[in-house]
């Protein structure tokens, strides 16, 4: 069995300012715990698949290949900084990805459609774009954390060009999971 997602890749620059504001919040004095994600695995998630038989990688692989073709290249703005459920009572801390078209919102959709055929549910939130800084390990308001993200909110990070989607492999270590892409996708126009 092999634990995969969809997701699309950060360009180096974004990447590196995300990171920037990631070390913002690490450096607020907060009473919460929090486990903060890898800079190198940063990557925008279309959907989270899990553990998914070896032999139906390259079928996923070749119906992402026919869903990237139906949707041209698109950026993305990325910045804004929030908490989800929300900044009083943090459970994962984000950097957000602007979609003002509805362009990445039409991609995960078609994209988790597309997994259906697999036995793979689409998710029943709505897709809200987003970078995962870190996880609250024990959610609980805290003052210093809520000032912290309060003064990121306007963040900008820069800008993905989406261009290609690809299916990784998340392999979990006790010192943190290690991503591989299984399979790239480009999209009309890359």
């Amino acid at each position: 069995m092999i634990r995969a997602f969809i997701a699309i890749d950060l360009p180096d620059g974004v990447r590196a300012a995300v990171g920037e504001v990631q070390a913002r919040l690490k450096r607020a004095r907060t009473a919460v715990q929090v486990s903060w994600t890898k800079v190198g695995n940063l990557h925008l998630t279309l959907q989270f698949l899990g553990y998914v038989e070896e032999p139906t990688i390259p079928k996923i692989s070749e119906a992402l290949a026919v869903e990237a073709k139906e949707h041209n290249v698109f950026e993305v703005p990325v910045g804004g900084a929030g908490a989800f459920p929300n900044e009083q009572t943090p459970r994962v801390l984000w950097v957000g990805c602007r979609d003002p078209a509805g362009q990445l919102n039409a991609l995960a959709k078609d994209v988790q459609a597309a997994m259906t055929v697999f036995g793979f549910q689409p998710e029943q939130r709505e897709f809200t774009a987003h970078l995962t800084l870190g996880r609250v390990k024990s959610p609980r308001p805290d003052a210093a954390l809520t000032r912290a993200l309060d003064s990121i909110k306007d963040c900008f990070c820069g800008i993905v060009r989406v261009d290609v989607i690809h299916l990784f492999q998340s392999e979990l270590h006790p010192a943190g999971s290690i991503y591989t892409k299984l399979s790239s996708h480009e999209l009309k126009g890359a």
